[in-house]
């Protein structure tokens, strides 16, 4: 086994980036967009690794492309696997490519990456990768600065139809992300709004009335009721309806486990079964269910992983031309 990245070559290419947390993002017309990200390339025996990824920490997503050193190789059988746990590849015209989450919980230590074919490793047949886990702080509010929410939505005491209407919604959003379809996409992502303004970043903890809640599922973008909502990427429409703690909420399934969702809008403007374009409006801002004010709660999940949605709208290396 090998214990470190030492086989790597690690490529840091530290380019002037435009923080979404800061600035404000025209999406209309399109800008050339800059990267900070960080590229990982090794040039093995009988194939190229490229792994691209804001960064190697909790909560984010890293790309991965594999490609043979000979063409005819692109159609054998390879099995990739991402901290024990099987990964899905896409072969694409001369790669393959996978999306590999680090789950906000992840203990400290080395990730291992594992690709197991007799094409790319003729005698062992299987090579291991380790990366070290980058140390990850997620942001703790303060309980002097709390967040006031109507109380039906922190008390246990609640009607049975409420209950049942709880229920409802958990199954619904169980079933949506346990759909399963091929890669619907090969480009990058897009941010959801024409203007960009974060006001709650990924996985922040906070008080409710008092009462501790969980961490931020996702990220939210300040907008104003009636704002268009854009789907950050190519998708099928698997849910589409009225939540008790989300509000209008709408899941997009993206392909591969990929999903991003749409919180607290205002109105949704497609329908289950729905085929849905990046960019294309599906929604406009609001502040229903859970919520305090007008706003975008946007979340993303791969391969049953809660992660940072910005982490994919980062990445520049999904496209096979670049």
């Amino acid at each position: 086994m090998i214990r470190f990245l030492s086989l790597l070559i690690l490529i840091l290419s530290f380019v002037p980036a435009v923080p979404a947390e800061s600035r404000e993002v025209k999406k209309k017309p399109p800008t050339k967009v800059t990267s900070s990200n960080y590229f990982v390339k090794k040039e093995e025996k009988n194939f190229s690794l490229l792994m691209e990824a804001r960064r190697f920490g909790r909560g984010e997503v890293i790309f991965l492309r594999l490609t043979p050193k000979d063409k005819k190789w692109i159609n054998e059988s390879y099995k990739v696997s991402w901290l024990g746990k099987d990964v899905i590849l896409t072969k694409w015209e001369k790669s393959m490519v996978a999306f590999l989450p680090i789950s906000p919980d992840t203990p400290a230590g080395a990730m291992t990456l594992e690709i197991v074919s007799k094409i790319f490793f003729v005698k062992r047949g299987q090579k291991q990768y380790q990366i070290i886990l980058e140390p990850t702080k997620f942001q703790v509010i303060k309980k002097n600065q709390q967040i006031k929410v109507d109380e039906k939505f922190v008390t246990k005491e609640l009607p049975k139809e409420t209950l049942d209407f709880i229920q409802e919604c958990k199954t619904a959003k169980e079933a949506a992300f346990s759909k399963q379809s091929r890669l619907q996409f090969n480009g990058n992502f897009k941010n959801p709004l024409e203007k960009i303004f974060i006001t709650s970043k990924f996985y922040v903890r906070r008080d409710y009335n008092n009462k501790q809640g969980r961490p931020h599922g996702g990220v939210d973008f300040r907008g104003k009721t009636g704002t268009p909502v854009y789907a950050i990427q190519d998708g099928v429409v698997v849910l589409a309806r009225k939540a008790y703690y989300e509000g209008n909420f709408t899941i997009v399934d993206h392909g591969n486990k990929i999903f991003s969702f749409y919180m607290h809008q205002d109105e949704i403007k497609v329908k289950v079964g729905d085929v849905v374009k990046q960019g294309q409006e599906i929604g406009t801002i609001g502040s229903t269910g859970m919520s305090t004010g007008p706003h975008l709660h946007l979340g993303a999940k791969v391969n049953d992983v809660l992660v940072d949605p910005l982490s994919l709208i980062a990445l520049q290396s999904i496209p096979e031309s670049n």
